[in-house]
């Protein structure tokens, strides 16, 4: 793949995720850019435009706004990491995190932040290849793992302190 097919992939991708086209319908455009980029040899550019213009033709031609479920999930979001953040300062600082001992603002944001994160993952689609039946876009193998230690460490570390403390 070129690397002006490449960009161009990346940009429809992210300008049809914004327009909220489901991950099946994604997965059909671009096999379409891809197949006649691969068949003509033009630019994506040139055969299409620029990506985000593209784009506007799917789904209403507008970018979604924002419901009160993702204004709720960002709010969540900001309060759960302020509230681990806090905590983890309190425990390290020996200080209390506000009218909360440190260690409940640290549990408190962890356990506001992990719905959060599962609530954006239920909401984003897989992108296949129809042609394969493949991701597209393939998580690769060390997010899981490094999304689990961000949330584990601050856990970690406050027992920690906590421990050696006492």
């Amino acid at each position: 793949m070129s690397t002006a097919l490449s960009t161009y992939r990346r940009d429809l991708i992210l300008a049809l995720r914004m327009r909220e086209v489901p991950g099946d319908r994604i997965g059909e455009i671009v096999a379409e850019v891809e197949s006649h980029v691969a068949d003509t040899g033009e630019d994506p550019l040139d055969a299409f435009g620029p990506a985000r213009d593209y784009a506007a033709g799917f789904a209403g031609g507008r970018r979604s706004r924002w419901g009160w479920h993702e204004l709720l999930v960002a709010v969540a979001s900001g309060v759960g990491g302020y509230l681990v953040a806090v905590g983890l300062l309190g425990l390290v600082g020996g200080t209390p995190a506000g009218p909360l001992p440190s260690w409940a603002a640290l549990l408190l944001g962890v356990a506001i932040g992990v719905p959060t994160i599962g609530h954006v993952r239920r909401r984003s689609s897989v992108i296949r290849d129809p042609r394969t039946g493949q991701e597209m876009l393939p998580v690769p193998r060390w997010v899981p793992w490094a999304v689990a230690g961000t949330l584990a460490a601050p856990l970690v570390v406050g027992v920690a302190v906590v421990a050696l403390s006492s």
